[in-house]
């Protein structure tokens, strides 16, 4: 009986802890796969090779989130930064998702953005400034993009 009885303690134990752990990652878009291990964004960035499109699953956090509808984000991790789109513009993210850890799994490539497309980005993170330096530079602009089809977000407790 006793045996029993830690069996059933001990299961809803590893129970709790389980569920707990689900419940602090908030998901959008696919499932995320679950084979394949999830590296920081920099080792990702560092294995990428110019011109190469790769299919990584990166963790890092998130700086800034489109303040329009959260249909991009900045993933950051060091030094490191990539823009966050989503697949087929088929889900968005909170737009309160700033400052919160992430795990997205996609398509990274370096990417030039002419400087409309990157002053529309700037006045969408709300940075009117940035905005108006950039249309008027006319510059391209290069950065890492992520094209995710699947993304975990830590909740906010």
């Amino acid at each position: 009986m006793k045996t029993v009885l830690t069996s059933i303690l001990l299961s809803f134990a590893l129970f709790s802890v389980s569920v707990n752990a689900d419940q602090q990652m908030q998901s959008f878009g696919a499932p995320m796969p679950q084979n394949v291990e999830a590296v920081p964004l920099s080792a990702a960035l560092a294995q990428l090779d110019e011109g190469q499109a790769k299919q990584v699953k990166v963790s890092g956090q998130v700086t800034e989130v489109c303040q329009a509808k959260g249909c991009w984000m900045i993933l950051v991790d060091g030094e490191q930064f990539a823009r966050i789109t989503f697949k087929d513009y088929s889900f968005f993210v909170p737009t309160e998702t700033s400052m919160q850890n992430a795990v997205i799994y996609g398509t990274l490539e370096a990417s030039t953005l002419n400087a409309e497309t990157a002053a529309h980005y700037a006045q969408d993170a709300g940075d009117q400034e940035a905005h108006d330096r950039l249309l008027a530079s006319e510059l391209a602009v290069k950065e890492y993009s992520l094209v995710a089809s699947a993304v975990l977000i830590e909740q906010r407790i």
